[in-house]
């Protein structure tokens, strides 16, 4: 009986991942794709796949409130398509939102927050097994994000150096100046200045380090439309195209790795409040590959105990860790929550984070307002040392055990 519930389990566990680290395929299209947006001939013939995300929970915000809008957050789907023309790629995105959640060009403070996505890549992935992080990267595994968020036409500065339309209009004693006498030519300064849509491009190897691109070494852009449906759930859709190659990521014929990301707003989604997917494969349509590439970057470990793995986790990990309903010995504040680490965590990352646990460093909480649980301590050449040991020790049975189980820590689908 009990090896027929371990073996339902794991049948269950494994299923959903499935879904959750499914590949793609990218199709190929004739027309210039480098302005694409969401409603153009060029997704016609594009495959839509399921992808699964799940909320990111290794690490939570300063923000009581928000954290108790989402505490009981489940895994949501999104649907992708993707095309190449050859110089540029495009994925578009479309998930269910009941709202729509448009940020003012007047937020104040965190009163106001934006629906939004985001498309990741790994900078390099010659080595299927060492991707980086999820979400942020890690040292010397560089990620590309490029982040889309709905927000109202709004004015920042933007290179110009035209300080003059950095005055905010209700501030009249500025428009007693020389400078600006005139408020209707200094509004239509601003309008014409102002920003259509929030796209920006960042490049990060891991917590605390993510860097916005503002040159023009990596072209791209994005675009969101919200559609709300009788007859049906509201939803949106939205578009990141992006240069085949730059810099920052460069994509030959060969599979290689991408992440998805969604913000609401109407639950004061932003920053690391967001539901994340797990690498998923994408393939370009008529290539044949040789590579085992897609069943290196995850794969199923069908011969392991998922029972054993909750009692060897609960031994070796419970005393610092909180997961799923596991909260009785650890604080919050110890280490990373890994309730949905099964969800967007691959097979290899779970591995090397026991066996090599400074491989990837999660920064934690602040250090001066919890010093009592530093999460890494700087060695002599400033790298950063997991306060966690590694635990080498355990038999590769163990190992196996313990990352089943891990797996299977995830949010059902809402």
């Amino acid at each position: 009986m009990k090896k027929l519930f371990n073996s339902m389990l794991l049948s269950s566990a494994f299923a959903i991942s499935a879904l959750a680290s499914s590949s793609i395929t990218v199709y190929s299209v004739s027309d210039d794709i480098a302005n694409i947006g969401v409603k153009d001939k060029q997704w016609q013939n594009a495959k839509e796949f399921e992808i699964l995300l799940y909320p990111q929970t290794t690490i939570t915000l300063n923000d009581k409130n928000a954290n108790e809008i989402n505490a009981h957050n489940k895994a949501t789907k999104a649907f992708v398509k993707a095309v190449s023309d050859g110089k540029n790629i495009a994925f578009k995105l479309r998930w269910a939102d009941k709202t729509k959640s448009i940020q003012s060009s007047n937020a104040f403070g965190n009163t106001e927050f934006a629906d939004g996505f985001a498309v990741q890549f790994a900078s390099n992935y010659s080595d299927p097994k060492k991707l980086p992080y999820i979400g942020m990267g890690s040292k010397d595994r560089p990620v590309v994000v490029y982040l889309q968020k709905a927000i109202e036409k709004h004015f920042e500065p933007n290179g110009n150096g035209d300080v003059e339309t950095q005055v905010n209009r209700n501030n009249t004693y500025a428009f007693n100046s020389s400078i600006n006498t005139d408020l209707e030519n200094f509004d239509a300064e601003v309008e014409k200045q102002a920003l259509q849509k929030y796209q920006k491009a960042f490049v990060s190897e891991g917590f605390r380090s993510m860097t916005e691109i503002k040159d023009d070494t990596s072209k791209f852009n994005s675009e969101m439309n919200y559609c709300s449906h009788w007859f049906s759930q509201n939803e949106w859709e939205g578009v990141i195209v992006r240069s085949l190659n730059d810099e920052y990521a460069t994509f030959s014929k060969e599979p290689f790795p991408v992440a998805f990301a969604l913000w609401d707003g109407e639950k004061m989604g932003r920053d690391g409040l967001k539901n994340l997917s797990t690498w998923v494969v994408a393939q370009f349509e008529g290539i044949k590959t040789q590579t085992n590439f897609k069943n290196e970057v995850d794969y199923d470990l069908p011969q392991a105990n998922i029972e054993n793995g909750e009692s060897l986790t609960k031994m070796h990990c419970g005393s610092c860790h909180n997961y799923a309903q596991t909260n009785e010995a650890a604080s919050s504040y110890m280490a990373p929550n890994l309730s949905n680490i099964g969800g967007y965590s691959t097979t290899p990352y779970l591995i090397e984070s026991i066996l090599e646990p400074s491989a990837v460093v999660v920064a934690g909480y602040n250090t001066n307002a919890h010093s009592n649980f530093a999460w890494y301590y700087l060695d002599e050449n400033g790298n950063r040392t997991s306060a966690m040991p590694a635990f080498d020790y355990l038999t590769q049975e163990e190992l196996n055990d313990i990352v089943a189980y891990l797996k299977t820590l995830k949010e059902e689908v809402k």
